[in-house]
């Protein structure tokens, strides 16, 4: 059976089952079987021979409705009861989905939606109907209107209420006599007390001598673990001197490994070096031995040479006597023709002479020119060669700028290979104390290009090198290193600061020539390669008058090789014995540029350069090739001149021949001619002896020149072999002493790291000791504050004095409580306890007080809002009912007597125009039905209900009055927003002129048959 959101007529002949809808409602809804009035259980209601019945209800549930979220828009109400007497509830969602099945949630669903079933006034049944609208009194008038409005209900809470305060007034009753017992004990327990405060003194003493104790036992623990931690403070302090001391040693075993290798570098160098003189000092021995024997061969050569000139001499001489005897005969003998053959021939003799004399001449300066040309073309051969070499120089160059240039996309490069892999692998690294950095090159700047070369060569290990800030990170970067395939030095950076010790301003510095970005980096190479006490001077002599004078705070000295471009000299002032002694040695251009931006402009300045002296050299050798031909042009001519000589001086000899033929045959003269032959033979032995003799002389004079220079080659180079070998045996002698120091620092350092475990194991057993100490002196600082706060105490006075008199104390104390009969603790505690327990009870017989107080007040305050409530709703009810009935022109009122508990009905009906208005009892039926509807339907404005039933209201109306009261209740029902009613009448309400609207609903219930046991709803 389904109902309109306001007004539903249930119409029906009797025994259709309308009143069983109303009862059917009420018990699903959750309301007892009593309130229908027509069964005492719920098995009353059971069809005969059935074992159950169920009843479902539902409930609409838009708007602010209940839980939407879970039953939608319709709440479905379900009881089930069964001839057991077993009753189950179930809520279920519109689509049937069951919700629960507790009562609890029913009951929470009748208070939300303020559904009432259980109010009278809600629901009349026919009986309750009947006795309202006919039989009840002024005081059932009064009951219904207090029930119906629920102030009945809160009234009986608020009773309760003042019930509470009952309980509460009988309780705090028996606490007074509680009260009263509890302070005689307390008062008992003061007694005892007080005999015992004769001992007070004793007791402050005794807790004074506790506190003190416990305090200067605290203190002596502190003293103890402050000298502890001084300990601990002083064995740090020692272990980080040694591990200061380690890290130098480190530092030292480390440049005494670099010096141990550059003195093996010094003595192999050194070394190397002198084999090269002792083989050249051999091939000019063999070179010396044979000019001797050459130069002997020579001297032999110039005596017999000597002895055969002398012996020509004579010869001639004697020949020239004989032949001027022989020629004065002759000029006797003969007109003179002889003699002028003779004459034209000594002139010719004479011319010849000349000619070979002017032929000699000239065979000189031809020699002379030829060794002129030698010399030229050996000087042309070494301008070659320095020619070559700065083309061998500038192919260098080149390929250096071509490096850098190629290098410039990854300036890694110049620092070794999977250099660029090394840094990703130090990035992904953890590290103990800092990421250590590298390559030291990319913190440093050249300020002079002069020294790039040079200083690349010297710090090239620093330059390629990292530097690592623990000895952990070390280890692990060395790691790194070989992981990576690289070939890193790793460098170990001290934090602590250092003072630099640098010569005078006058000089350049390494350190000065560079500018470093990095504190670290300065640091590893003033330690490594001492570059504050490094100086640079280009000039190679002034670098060795510099470092004669020992300047102060300057070790070594560098230079420039000005033969060879890019190579240096490395100058170091020493001293053995107490001689002064200069290392000098020269050292090779780097095999990789590391100061990049000055690298690859002194390389671009380096080719410019050789491209200037190449052409410079290219122009001397032009001079020298042209000299050379100049001098070949010269032979020339001097070998033209030479045939014109050779001719003249034939012919001159052919004529000669030829006047010796013409005195031939004058047989006069055979004797001079025999002379003159002797003369000529022997002048031709003495000119060939002469010639000799010249060229012997010569070639003695050069080899003499030969040996004496290559014996003074021989001494240079004894010289330099010895000043070698003492070098080498110096240098040995260095690097013997580098070995020795630098094992004697490894021993010093094995030493420091066995007195670093030592001092790690004292600082740890101090550790432990001291947090022991820590964790007992909180223990002590506890237990002492438990006692009191911490208190001066005296100088010099020891926890064991306090001891002593506190045991004293005690003794006493307990003498006293002896004589008192009870300890003194049980008696404070005795009295504390009591004292507590009558202050407790005091405190809460004043809390109940206090409530019995606040529920007055509640009671009170409560109380007159139900007057205000009662107030207002019984105005509000008189004016609705004024209302309802002026709807037939009556003039009614309600007469409220809350003192008596009595509602009276009074009534003027209009046609009797009188002020006296009459009793209820006085009115005809149908205006006595129509008063009391009036009165049900001012109670129902009054109510919260969302919906009102009411069950054969018109049984006792006439036709008119039944119209009438229809229509007001529809009437009623349209002001009524948000109320539902549902009114069951046996009447026809269409013939009272009621038709089914959009907000009337009329139901209709079958007409029952014989023997009918079930409801025959029609379907909505």
């Amino acid at each position: 059976m389904k109902f309109g959101p306001f007004m539903n007529f249930v119409v029906g002949q009797n025994g259709s089952g309308k009143s069983a809808v109303l009862t059917a409602l009420t018990l699903c809804l959750g309301a007892k079987a009593a309130v229908t009035n027509r069964g005492g259980n719920m098995k009353s209601f059971i069809k005969e021979g059935e074992h159950m019945a169920a009843v479902e209800v539902h409930l609409r549930n838009r708007g602010d409705g209940f839980r939407k979220d879970v039953y939608g828009h319709t709440v479905v109400v379900q009881r089930t009861f069964n001839r057991d007497g077993v009753n189950s509830y179930k809520t279920k969602s519109k689509s049937g989905k069951t919700i629960s099945t507790s009562k609890k949630e029913l009951s929470d669903i009748i208070d939300y939606m303020s559904l009432q079933v259980d109010n009278p006034m809600t629901v009349l049944s026919q009986d309750t109907a009947r006795q309202f609208l006919s039989n009840s009194s002024d005081e059932e008038k009064y009951k219904f209107f207090m029930k119906g409005v629920q102030l009945d209900d809160l009234y009986a809470l608020y009773q309760n209420l003042k019930g509470q305060q009952t309980v509460i007034e009988g309780v705090l009753e028996t606490k007074a006599e509680d009260i009263r017992e509890l302070k005689e004990d307390k008062e008992a327990a003061e007694g005892r007390f007080k005999l015992l405060r004769q001992t007070e003194d004793l007791r402050k003493n005794v807790s004074t001598l506790l506190l003190q104790l416990a305090w200067a036992q605290v203190s002596e623990s502190e003293a103890v673990l402050e000298n502890t931690k001084r300990e601990l403070l002083g064995a740090r302090n020692a272990r980080q001197r040694s591990e200061e001391d380690i890290e130098k040693m480190e530092v030292s075993i480390a440049s005494w490994g670099t010096k141990v290798a550059q003195a093996q570098d010094a003595v192999k160098s050194s070394s190397d070096s002198n084999s090269p003189l002792i083989e050249q000092k051999k091939e000019l021995e063999d070179k010396i031995v044979s000019g001797a024997n050459r130069l002997a061969r020579a001297q032999k050569s110039e005596r017999d040479l000597d002895q055969q000139m002398r012996s020509a001499k004579s010869q001639i001489d004697k020949a020239k006597r004989d032949a001027e005897v022989e020629k004065q005969r002759l000029s006797e003998a003969d007109d003179g023709k002889n003699t002028l053959w003779l004459k034209e021939k000594e002139e010719l003799i004479e011319k010849k002479a000349l000619l070979k004399a002017q032929q000699n001449s000239h065979e000189s300066l031809y020699q002379s020119e030829k060794a002129a040309i030698i010399d030229t073309r050996k000087t042309l051969a070494r301008a070659e060669a320095v020619k070559s070499r700065k083309e061998s120089d500038l192919r260098d160059a080149e390929g250096t700028l071509a490096e850098l240039t190629s290098g410039r996309s990854n300036g890694l490069t110049v620092y070794g290979q999977n250099t660029d892999a090394l840094l990703a692998a130090i990035d992904r690294a953890s590290w103990k104390t800092r990421k250590p950095i590298g390559p030291c090159g990319l913190f440093i700047k050249l300020k002079h290009k002069t020294w790039s070369s040079i200083l690349e060569k010297q710090l090239s290990k620093v330059l390629s090198g990292f530097i690592a800030f623990s000895l952990e990170d070390k280890d692990q970067l060395l790691a790194l290193v070989r992981e990576c395939a690289c070939n890193h030095t790793v460098f170990y950076s001290n934090p602590n600061s250092f003072r630099l010790k640098e010569p005078s301003d006058e000089y350049l510095t390494i350190l000065r020539a560079l500018e470093i970005e990095n504190e670290d980096v300065q640091r590893t190479l003033v330690t490594m390669n001492n570059i504050e006490q490094t100086i640079l001077v280009e000039d190679h002599v002034e670098a060795r008058k510099v470092m004669e004078r020992c300047p102060e705070n300057v070790k070594y000295c560098y230079s420039v090789n000005r033969q060879r471009r890019g190579n240096g000299f490395s100058i170091k002032m020493g001293y053995i014995g107490s001689h002064r002694n200069i290392t000098c040695r020269t050292f090779s251009n780097p095999s990789q540029p590391r100061f990049w931006r000055n690298t690859y402009r002194a390389a671009q300045e380096t080719i410019h350069a050789l491209k200037g002296e190449i052409s410079a050299e290219q122009e001397k050798c032009n001079d020298l090739k042209q000299a050379i031909a100049s001098s070949e042009m010269s032979m020339g001519e001097y070998n033209a001149k030479k045939q014109t000589r050779s001719t003249n001086l034939h012919r001159t000899e052919e004529r000669i021949d030829e006047l010796t033929s013409l005195l031939q045959q004058d047989n006069t003269g055979m004797e001079l001619m025999r002379l003159e032959s002797i003369i000529k033979v022997n002048e031709e032995r003495y000119d060939q002896y002469a010639s000799q003799q010249g060229d012997n002389t010569n070639e003695k004079q050069r080899l003499v020149g030969i040996v004496d220079d290559l014996r003074s080659l021989v001494e240079q180079l004894n010289l330099q072999i010895s000043e070698s070998e003492d070098q080498t045996k110096r240098l040995q002698a260095a690097h013997n002493s580098a070995i020795q120091q630098e094992q004697q620092a490894m021993v010093q350092n094995s030493g420091l790291l066995e007195k670093l475990n030592q001092q790690d194991a004292q600082v740890s057993q101090l550790e432990s000791s001291i947090e022991r100490m820590e964790n007992g002196l909180v223990s002590m600082k506890y237990a002492a504050g438990r006692i009191g706060n911490r208190i001066q105490l005296k100088a010099n006075e020891k926890a064991k004095d306090i001891e002593g008199r506190l045991e004293k104390l005690n003794f006493e104390l307990e003498r006293s409580d002896a004589r008192i009969g009870s300890s003194a603790e049980q008696i404070a505690k005795d009295f504390a306890d009591k004292t507590e327990k009558y202050n407790e009870a005091n405190k809460e017989v004043a809390d109940l007080q206090s409530l019995h107080k606040a529920l007055d007040r509640s009671f009170q305050e409560r109380m007159e809002r139900w007057h205000y409530f009662r107030k207002y709703i019984s105005v509000n009810s008189r004016l609705q009912f004024h209302l309802l009935m002026s709807e037939r022109e009556f003039d009614g009122k309600l007469v409220f007597d809350h003192n008596n508990g009595i509602l009276q009905l009074k009534v003027q009906p209009s046609q009797q125009a009188t002020d006296t208005k009459r009793n209820a009892k006085t009115l005809s039926g149908g205006e006595k039905s129509f008063s009391q509807i009036c009165l049900l339907l001012a109670l129902w404005e009054a109510m919260g209900s969302p919906f009102r039933c009411l069950d054969e209201f018109d049984v006792f109306m006439d036709a008119v009055n039944r119209g009438v009261s229809m229509g007001l209740i529809i009437k009623a029902a349209r002001n009524s927003i948000g109320r539902q009613f549902i009114l069951i009448t046996p009447q026809d309400v269409s013939t009272k002129g009621i038709d089914e609207t959009a907000d009337v609903r009329i139901v209709r219930m079958p007409d029952p048959e014989r023997n009918q046991t079930a409801l025959q709803v029609r379907p909505p």
